[in-house]
């Protein structure tokens, strides 16, 4: 109940005050919003973006007023909390952040109580209560996807705290994305190309495995209705390949190759050059010990130049290591610069993004507004929802009759899949089998998974388990003398993520009653087992965020197949964590430790 004045019933005017703000979220389009990655913006909304920093920056160059563009409010607080070093992101949002009139706040890592272990949501939570306005929070750390986290997180405590919605931007978080630096890229991709939109080519050169702002150009490429993109680095620091399968996936047309040389000795070579420096940082020992090699594939020499094609541009996020730059010095007053204007353009865009975020801009926006996302897409096939809580990922195999509210069909014999074949025969006479576990696996493989099934179940001390060897291999758990309402909706939803496409079979006098196919669940969380194994996700216990909850949610794609073998179940279940968007398959995400 909302405090309310004694003498009138009348809300408090903190609590009038609160419910106007969220009233105002609700209604402006990007108000309160987080970015945390680039598809945290519809391709409409960062058109948006572009063509307002583009009014922004051109009422700046023509002396005309750009008032129109700012927030002017104080009570708004911009946080910029930088647990990794940072010259123009920081700076351009902190100066972003002043031409707003917003209260800006530079938190200092060092100095914080972060030096005495105290987790990010506790540090955020506190920092939340400090405006009486809208907080937006401006975030650089090596753990991936702490905003993410970080706006789910704080999105339920400020409601319960009476505290205004606050926006989260991901200014770099380890090598997963760095949104913004996206934005600014593509603004200056545009600029460049007069605002055709037609088709863009170009070459991304450097290290593609660290770098983060190359895997956010899967994205924020989208804006084109043509792509083409050639990525030119030695293996050990090559874009990895969940971000070229999603390329490719989005129809972009990609090539590779190990160094500059190579790439300049063939044809068709990109008008526009995207460095990126090596970042010794993040590399390990056996990459560092062929460092001078790599510098060697990926510096940009004075014998290449005449190579290039006319009207080439050179861009680069900065910064520059001025002992080995991958763009060098002598360029920087050639034609080829297109960097300082990039980082300029920062400013721009900056502004835009928080004038957006904190309802300056974008109250009219009539585009698309639904952010992309992971889809979830479920199998078009009638799902059981009596017992289990309406899950949308068990499909009941035969037609329902009466028999203990559960429905089953006519009975058959128990057999499932190859049914008469004698090592197919389920000896059961009344019961529960788990079948065609891990189907078309090595024996080994499906052994490993009907003992994490039993043991993450606890299911040790009941029944039996067995390999059936064959033309396809096929795992079974009998659970003998067992209803079906031993398996409540967690333990199904489990059983479904560890096993996809596994069937539970219900025994009657020796018969098959009922028959339900599970497939995977479109997401995964609050299980004490599952684990991220990116170990720089703030999710992954290494990162000692304690409140962090692991989180997955099913990738893109079509479930399979029930016949399909269990190379094609494990490559179209890929699971996502939330945070890092790390892909797994179903089996990784699991762990024994503790059991």
């Amino acid at each position: 109940v909302p405090p309310t004045s004694a003498m009138s019933g009348e809300l408090s005017p903190t609590t009038a005050r609160l419910n106007t703000l969220a009233q105002r979220c609700d209604e402006h389009p990007f108000r309160g919003r987080s970015v945390s990655v680039v598809n945290d913006l519809s391709t409409e909304e960062q058109l948006f973006l572009y063509e307002a920093a583009r009014k922004l920056k051109q009422a700046v160059q023509n002396g005309e007023s750009h008032t129109d563009f700012q927030l002017s409010d104080s009570d708004i607080a911009v946080y910029l909390i930088f647990m990794e070093n940072s010259t123009r992101t920081k700076e351009s949002f902190r100066n972003a952040a002043s031409y707003h009139g917003c209260k800006v706040n530079v938190f200092d890592c060092a100095t914080s109580s972060f030096q005495k272990k105290e987790t990010i949501t506790d540090t955020i939570k506190m920092l939340c209560g400090y405006s009486v306005g809208q907080s937006l929070f401006v975030v650089r750390s090596n753990l991936e996807g702490t905003c993410r986290w970080l706006a789910d997180a704080m999105a339920e405590h400020n409601r319960c705290n009476d505290i205004p919605r606050s926006s989260f931007i991901n200014a770099g978080d380890g090598r997963h994305e760095h949104p913004t630096q996206e934005f600014l890229d593509e603004f200056s991709f545009l600029e460049h190309k007069n605002w055709d939109r037609s088709s863009i080519h170009l070459a991304l050169i450097g290290d593609l495995f660290h770098g983060r702002t190359v895997h956010s150009k899967v994205d924020g490429l989208k804006i084109f209705a043509k792509v083409e993109v050639d990525l030119v680095a030695p293996a050990e620091i090559g874009m990895p390949p969940e971000y070229v399968s999603r390329m490719e996936a989005l129809g972009y047309t990609v090539r590779k190759f190990e160094s500059i040389d190579e790439y300049l000795t063939g044809d068709h070579v990109a008008p526009i050059w995207y460095f990126t420096r090596l970042q010794l940082e993040r590399m390990g020992e056996r990459v560092l010990d062929r460092l001078e090699a790599l510098r060697n594939s990926v510096c940009f020499r004075r014998d290449q130049q005449s190579k290039l094609p006319p009207n080439t541009r050179f861009y680069h996020p900065l910064p520059r290591n001025a002992e080995c730059p991958t763009i060098p010095f002598w360029l920087d007053d050639t034609p080829l610069n297109g960097w300082d204007r990039q980082s300029q353009n920062g400013y721009y865009t900056r502004i835009v993004l928080l004038g957006m975020l904190g309802g300056k801009l974008g109250a009219d926006f009539k585009g698309r507004r639904t952010p992309q996302s992971v889809t979830t897409a479920t199998p078009q096939v009638k799902f059981h929802t009596d017992n289990w809580g309406a899950p949308n990922f068990v499909e009941q195999v035969v037609a329902p009759f009466a028999l203990g509210g559960l429905g089953g069909g006519k009975p058959e014999t128990s057999g499932g899949y190859g049914a008469g074949a004698a090592q197919d025969k389920i000896e059961c006479d009344d019961g529960i089998v788990v079948d065609n576990v891990g189907r078309g696996s090595p024996v080994v493989k499906i052994w490993d998974q009907l003992y994490r099934i039993r043991r993450i179940l606890s299911w040790n001390v009941i029944g039996s388990h067995a390999v059936h060897q064959g033309d396809q291999n096929f795992g079974r758990i009998v659970l003998p003398n067992v209803e079906i309402s031993f398996l409540d909706g967690k333990t199904v939803k489990k059983l479904a993520a560890m096993a996809p496409e596994t069937e539970l079979k219900v025994i009657k006098g020796g018969k098959v009653v009922s028959r339900y196919r599970l497939h995977m669940p479109p997401r995964i969380y609050n299980f004490p087992n599952i684990v991220c194994r990116n170990k720089a996700c703030i999710s992954n216990p290494t990162s000692m965020q304690r409140e962090v909850v692991p989180y997955f949610e099913r990738a893109p794609g079509a479930p399979p197949k029930s016949k399909e073998d269990a190379d094609e179940v494990a490559k179209r279940y890929l699971l996502l964590c939330r945070y890092c968007e790390r892909p797994h398959e179903f089996s990784e995400i699991w762990t024994m430790q503790d059991l």
